[in-house]
């Protein structure tokens, strides 16, 4: 789905349809969302629905939205961040109480009867949606703290004053082998940790890792795992997970669960017009 239908050009004047996801027409309230602002923070969150679909969508003006006026928005950070939380909490308001296909911040659609096209030419998201029932999408996220490991295995990676041209020699093999066992150490945790992850969820997904001025963390990522989990067996989720701290915490992995989110990453390619 492209993020805008709006042709490029100049400012435009009248509205669109903001569409934040898809759920069973059968099953959506509007009610659930009542106390949401949506990205617009004046206009209703409402059900536009054809068939067996709904799509949850905000009316919007494209002074603010259209495609051109979104290129330049998305490029002032206060801006982005208060609408993608806007967002989020729009999707936040149904992800507990129907199965949920989220699309992408920036969905816009010239009219509602355009939104209703695009529910009766991807009639097959009732299929996803039925997919998606009883389940939650949880991220893990882990960390391998070098230093850590090091203290533990034995490394001396800081130059001695006194030492000899041997000892140096030697050190600097340690070093390169303490820093070879890292990365040994690190490719089988994360192995490991996303095999034994998978085995408790219905799908997963390894996403790319992220550096350090991204995570905001010191360690090093190692694994981004995204995993859709029955409601009924994430308990077994998180006990795999535990299961996985006491193994590896001693060397200095950290796991951080995230979620529940919407199922961003197990809906298959959003639909186009």
């Amino acid at each position: 789905m492209s993020d805008a239908t709006v042709p490029p050009g100049s400012m435009e004047s009248g509205s669109g349809w903001y569409v934040y996801g898809v759920v069973p027409a059968a099953q959506a309230s509007e009610e659930w969302f009542a106390g949401a602002r949506g990205v617009h923070g004046t206009g209703a969150v409402v059900l536009v629905g054809d068939g067996e679909l709904s799509a949850i969508a905000s009316n919007v003006p494209l002074a603010e939205f259209g495609e051109a006026a979104l290129d330049a928005n998305i490029h002032d950070e206060a801006w982005l961040e208060e609408k993608v939380r806007a967002h989020d909490a729009v999707l936040e308001a149904a992800l507990h109480q129907v199965p949920l296909v989220p699309f992408r911040f920036g969905t816009i659609y010239r009219s509602d009867e355009q939104v209703r096209a695009m529910l009766r030419e991807h009639s097959h998201l009732a299929g996803t949606l039925e997919r998606l029932r009883g389940t939650v999408e949880l991220g893990v996220k882990v960390f391998l703290d070098r230093e850590e490991f090091e203290r533990k295995h034995g490394g001396q990676s800081e130059e001695q004053p006194s030492e000899g041209g041997r000892e140096y020699l030697l050190r600097k093999q340690r070093d390169r082998q303490l820093a070879e066992a890292q990365d040994a150490f690190a490719a089988a945790a994360a192995q490991e940790s996303h095999e034994q992850l998978s085995g408790a969820a219905e799908d997963s997904q390894a996403n790319p890792l992220h550096a350090p001025e991204i995570t905001g963390r010191a360690g090093e990522m190692i694994l981004n795992g995204a995993y859709l989990v029955r409601v009924a067996r994430e308990e077994a989720f998180r006990e795999a997970l535990a299961a996985l701290r006491a193994k590896y915490g001693e060397d200095g992995v950290r796991y951080e669960l995230t979620g529940p989110w919407p199922p961003y990453n197990f809906v298959g390619a959003e639909p186009e017009l």
